[in-house]
């Protein structure tokens, strides 16, 4: 009687472990009936079924990703509305990786991201539509998925790591190194919310008023995608090393050296520094990188058989040849440098971050280039081979709440851009753009452009979440030079955009 009390007790134990472990599965597991234990072995196996799995006991797998979601009202001067898209500055991503222990010393494991593009903030403009009634409205319905990292790594603790496939490359993120992270479109990619805009002339109104140009192609620094260049190749194809944290504190202080290959020639190395000093923290780091391929979408080329093609919304550019010559390492040429540093009071949590990052175009790439466009021999002379910006951000970060920190930063960006090239090609302002002071085609001979903001972020430590609100106010002075003249003079004037935007991150 006792031992069939027990035998009793024993399956009602296991049959509300069972419970506990399968939730709300199905109603039916409630429902178990016959020999409890058999069911419950069944039920088990039921659970199995419907559950991920890694495919191995050896391998780990994790499942990881973000997704970043802003509204975003704008002001080109003439016209105001209000968004809802992805930050395109923090970007929506989902991964898988793992990792298998080796030894005691090495190890190895795997990345696979995706990035998730639902109508990013850096492709609106103020003609964008958006998807509806099943009508796709291109300008706007950029909704896409694209591979951000695909490989594998074997990694010491002593001698470091090597990383084999489509990843970072070393450079990435030593332009914007700070050790407090408010969110939303803080940081040197301010631009992001605003990248797709088109140009307004001042004093105008409606739809007439815009240019063929947007803030992202002919403002900013021209990589034919965002404002901020120096990382628009975040990930190639390739071989990279990784060293250990050396002459630090702690094992995870001091300096640490990275480099990689690959891509058709493209490579690129980095220092990067990190130390606590008494109550300051510290850390900064620099890169160099170079590329030779078409890949890099800001370098022209040297291969210009082909004829000019005129391209572009509103004004266009002279394509390049798209297949290099082989063994030609110039054929595409171009070099980067970036260097950032931050300093936190640890105690107070005052802080500043600073940037500074400059990229080289070859001037005789560019001139071959502009021979092709047809460019007059005293226009090519005077124009600026050199694309740079520089960032500066202070704030205070303080637990205020028992959410999480709060971040309070104010910070100004400047872009100068040389002469323009986005997706290989020089870029141009139609005779008839409503910004084209010198009466025939022009091409952008250089561009400054301003923004100051300010903002806050909330973190919500429980929810790995960050709420963030801010404001920005861009400007830029635009020359053009005509392509078929010396002339050269500044656009007609335009008008400053301001941005404000609030959402949040969750990741997970």
């Amino acid at each position: 009687m006792i031992g069939g009390y027990l035998r009793t007790t024993s399956c009602l134990a296991m049959i509300a472990a069972a419970g506990i472990a399968m939730g709300g599965v199905s109603a039916q597991a409630a429902d178990l009936g016959g020999n409890c234990c058999a069911d419950l072995e069944e039920r088990v196996a039921e659970l199995e079924a419907t559950t991920a799995r890694k495919g191995n006991r050896k391998v780990s797998l994790q499942i990881y990703g973000q997704v970043s979601e802003s509204v975003i009202w704008w002001n080109d001067g003439a016209e105001s509305n209000t968004y809802v898209q992805e930050n395109n500055a923090i970007q929506n991503r989902l991964g898988v990786q793992g990792s298998a222990k080796i030894n005691s010393d090495w190890s190895a494991g795997y990345k696979l991201e995706m990035q998730i593009r639902a109508y990013r903030s850096s492709a609106a403009n103020q003609l964008s539509l958006g998807a509806s009634n099943n009508v796709t409205i291109p300008a706007y319905n950029t909704q896409s998925i694209t591979i951000r990292e695909a490989n594998w790594y074997l990694r010491s603790n002593t001698y470091g790591t090597i990383t084999v496939g489509r990843t970072a490359d070393a450079a990435v993120g030593t332009g914007s190194i700070s050790l407090v992270n408010p969110d939303g479109f803080a940081g040197p990619n301010a631009g992001m919310a605003n990248a797709g805009f088109f140009l307004r002339r001042a004093g105008t109104v409606g739809n007439a008023g815009l240019s063929g140009r947007t803030w992202g192609n002919t403002a900013f620094l021209p990589n034919g995608d965002g404002p901020f260049p120096f990382d628009y190749a975040t990930t190639n194809s390739q071989v990279k090393y990784t060293s250990p944290f050396f002459l630090g504190q702690t094992k995870s202080s001091g300096f640490q050296f990275s480099a990689n290959w690959g891509a058709d020639d493209a490579w690129a190395t980095a220092l990067r520094y990190v130390e606590d000093f008494g109550t300051f923290r510290f850390a900064a780091g620099a890169s160099f990188a170079a590329f030779s391929n078409p890949d890099r979408t800001s370098c022209v080329s040297s291969n210009n058989e082909n004829a000019a093609n005129p391209t572009g919304v509103g004004g266009g550019g002279f394509a390049l040849a798209p297949t290099p010559r082989n063994n030609d390492d110039g054929n595409h040429r171009c070099e980067a440098i970036q260097a950032s540093a931050s300093l936190m009071h640890v105690p107070t949590g005052l802080y500043v971050s600073g940037v500074y990052s400059q990229q080289e175009n070859s001037r005789a790439n560019l001139r071959s280039a502009m021979n092709v466009a047809g460019i007059s021999a005293d226009q090519q002379a005077s124009v600026a081979t050199t694309s740079s910006m520089w960032w500066l951000q202070a704030g205070w970060q303080a637990k205020l709440n028992p959410l999480g920190s709060t971040i309070f930063w104010g910070q100004y960006v400047e872009f100068n851009g040389g002469v323009n090239v986005a997706g290989n090609v020089i870029q141009t302002v139609a005779a008839a753009d409503v910004l084209n002071s010198l009466g025939n085609t022009a091409f952008v001979r250089s561009a400054t452009t301003t923004a100051w903001g300010l903002g806050v972020s909330q973190n919500i430590d429980a929810a790995a979440m960050t709420l963030y609100a801010g404001f920005h106010n861009i400007s830029t002075d635009i020359t053009l030079g005509s392509t078929t003249t010396a002339a050269r003079a500044k656009t007609n004037p335009i008008d400053d955009m301001q941005v404000f935007y609030t959402g949040a991150t969750i990741r997970f």
